[in-house]
């Protein structure tokens, strides 16, 4: 398969690495590679990321794209995206926007409040990796916004001690593995998910037209 561009993504944490490279096969068109890299925590990630810009600066092609992606946790979403957008700007990188349709070399993306809101926001693929059981928790009160859940990753490890890898704590990389080999990216209920779907599919549609051209 001839290679027509690549995307490479800046993550925080190595559970947000695995689960990418779980789903993104099939939420990017063939012939578009990736590389997930994981910067660690998310006091790490915004130490390195603005270093990271800065090198991509120097070699980034025409049908390459880098996207950002870090938990908000208890921050601010809005101050949090300003950072980023920030770092992105003293690099001298172009911000991707899909809610403009503006093409650019870097996509800012965040998820609300973490990683294991994504998961509440596909109950259907947590009953497919642990057991049916836990296919309706997106019914229970307090869990149907997946963005509204104060510390997720706490509620998620209270409703899986059940499930014996999981007992003794919630096995964060165990749990991205098995969560994305059965997760349906066409069908969540977390608005920052679906952002991040949408914001990877227009870079990708980007790269396309750069290639056609």
């Amino acid at each position: 398969m001839t290679r027509i561009g690549h995307v490479e993504f800046l993550v925080e944490g190595r559970s947000m690495q695995l689960f990418l490279e779980g789903i993104l096969p099939r939420l990017l068109p063939d012939g578009v590679s990736f590389q997930v890299m994981d910067l660690g925590s998310k006091q790490a990630f915004l130490k390195k990321v603005a270093a990271r810009l800065c090198g991509y600066r120097n070699w980034l092609p025409d049908n390459h794209r880098v996207v950002l992606v870090v938990d908000s946790d208890t921050d601010d979403c809005e101050a949090l995206r300003s950072q980023l957008l920030a770092k992105i700007e003293e690099s001298d990188l172009s911000v991707a926007s899909a809610s403009v349709g503006r093409d650019g070399q870097v996509l800012p993306r965040i998820a609300v409040e973490m990683l294991e809101a994504w998961y509440f926001g596909d109950t259907a693929a947590l009953g497919s990796a642990y057991g049916k059981r836990f296919a309706t928790l997106s019914k229970k009160q307090g869990l149907r916004v997946p963005d509204q859940i104060r510390d997720p990753a706490r509620r998620l490890e209270h409703h899986l001690r059940s499930v014996p890898k999981h007992r003794a704590g919630l096995k964060k990389t165990e749990l991205s593995r098995d969560v994305a080999e059965h997760f349906n990216i066409e069908n969540n209920s977390s608005a920052s998910f679906v952002r991040f779907r949408e914001g990877v599919r227009f870079i990708a549609a980007q790269i396309q037209e750069c290639h056609a051209s």
